[in-house]
């Protein structure tokens, strides 16, 4: 099993919905080459497997590669046959952090109120995604909950934008997920691949002027 560290190594990751799988595939090393340290490859991506598949055989594995939104803990098996480095909920789901620890893959569940990033813990969530951020008060919620539960490591995602990444950084986020921001769906429709570039150098920029904490 990769640490939060290897499989986040800038604290950024790039998270792909779409439909259009050829345009996702190279929005996904466009961001890879403009700096952006992984990238989680939602199951609502048609052949996210073989997407996954491609992007580790195309970059030699040297970047950590995920799926999300997943609701069964059959996906964890197939996530892991793909050459998976994590694998990503949207909601707290017990029967997956036990199929994560049976595969020894890194896991990510889904939670949003203290209780259940607390239960989240509790269930084998290596990290626990507060999602969705943006809605419920983006880096202000992150620092309301960083008294009570300082110590639990948070991936923050859902309407994340770029200027936020340093705030959230800040605080001790481990890993911000990046979708919209970094894959809007109107540049993957003209094939832009231009704007994806300049989104991940602009997030990268960002992230690289706060240290980890």
């Amino acid at each position: 099993m990769r640490s939060i560290a290897e499989a986040f190594p800038n604290r950024l990751c790039g998270v792909l919905r779409t439909e259009n799988e050829a345009a996702g595939f190279q929005a996904c090393l466009t961001a890879l080459e403009a700096g952006i340290g992984s990238i989680e490859i939602t199951k609502t991506v048609p052949s996210c497997f073989e997407l996954i598949k491609g992007l580790i055989a195309t970059t030699g594995n040297r970047y950590p590669v995920g799926v999300g939104t997943v609701w069964d803990p059959g996906a964890v098996k197939e996530a892991k046959a793909a050459g998976a480095s994590f694998v990503v909920t949207p909601v707290l789901l017990p029967e997956v952090g036990q199929a994560c620890r049976e595969h020894d893959i890194l896991c990510v569940l889904g939670a949003l109120t203290p209780t259940e990033i607390y239960q989240a813990r509790l269930e084998g969530a290596t990290l626990v995604k507060v999602f969705p951020i943006s809605p419920v008060g983006g880096p202000s919620y992150v620092k309301a909950l960083a008294g009570p539960m300082g110590g639990v490591p948070i991936w923050v995602s859902g309407g994340v934008k770029i200027e936020d990444v340093a705030a959230y950084l800040e605080l001790g986020v481990k890993a911000i997920g990046l979708t919209d921001a970094l894959f809007p769906a109107d540049a993957l429709a003209r094939n832009d691949m231009e704007t994806v570039r300049q989104n991940a150098m602009r997030a990268v920029q960002a992230a690289a002027g706060v240290p980890a904490i």
